[in-house]
């Protein structure tokens, strides 16, 4: 019975580290960036908007990014968006979803970014096909894919998670930071009716995570 005690106060003790570890290289833990990337898509309401890593919708940040970027946040956008404020919904990007996580996002609404910090922990604000890049190990094989690894397609990256899973965030599928299927080839190929599913082209490990 003792030994029983022992070892769940272990594993409560893991999660702990696990979720507030400061590696002294700068990095954050695989587990850590791996286990906030699912609180978001489990526990939070996100849409995606372009431009964004886990602000608060709110009216101010519709016209920021109505501004900035006019050809993605159009009227049509901007109505879809209005119909979900006062909602609790924190809007993120496909690249935006990993940097914000890097950033410190844990879903404070109080605060401007969802308490992510904007540029920091040395991760640079860059896109999609800028990230990969960054990447070492980067491979079109996707036979030693590794949990936490990024994933690539032109224009847009996700992350792995393991079990033949992603977390990303896109307009496809259900609009918001969810789960999808990573068809590794074609003996594995699945049907729509499975959920959403992804032929990523390349994938590699991120420089600000430690493996």
């Amino acid at each position: 019975m003792f030994a029983k005690v022992l070892v769940l106060l272990f594993a409560l003790y893991r999660a702990e580290e696990e979720e507030f570890e400061v590696l002294p290289n700068g990095k954050m833990a695989v587990g850590t960036f791996l286990s906030k990337l699912k609180r978001v898509a489990n526990s939070y309401k996100t849409v995606y908007g372009w431009g964004t890593f886990g602000q608060p919708l709110s009216q101010n940040l519709i016209n920021q990014k109505r501004n900035q970027y006019p050809s993605w946040w159009n009227a049509n956008k901007c109505a879809q968006m209005q119909k979900l404020l006062g909602q609790g919904y924190f809007c993120f990007d496909c690249v935006g979803l990993i940097k914000g996580t890097l950033w410190g996002w844990n879903g404070d609404a109080s605060k401007a970014n969802g308490g992510a910090s904007y540029g920091s922990n040395g991760v640079p604000d860059i896109s999609a096909d800028s990230m990969i890049n960054y990447c070492s190990g980067v491979s079109t094989s996707f036979k030693n894919l590794v949990a936490g690894e990024a994933l690539w397609m032109k224009g847009h990256i996700g992350v792995y998670i393991g079990q033949g899973m992603a977390i990303e965030c896109t307009p496809a599928g259900s609009n918001n930071v969810q789960y999808s299927y990573v068809q590794m080839d074609k003996a594995n190929s699945r049907t729509e009716l499975d959920g959403l599913t992804r032929r990523w082209t390349k994938h590699g490990k991120l420089p600000y995570v430690q493996y």
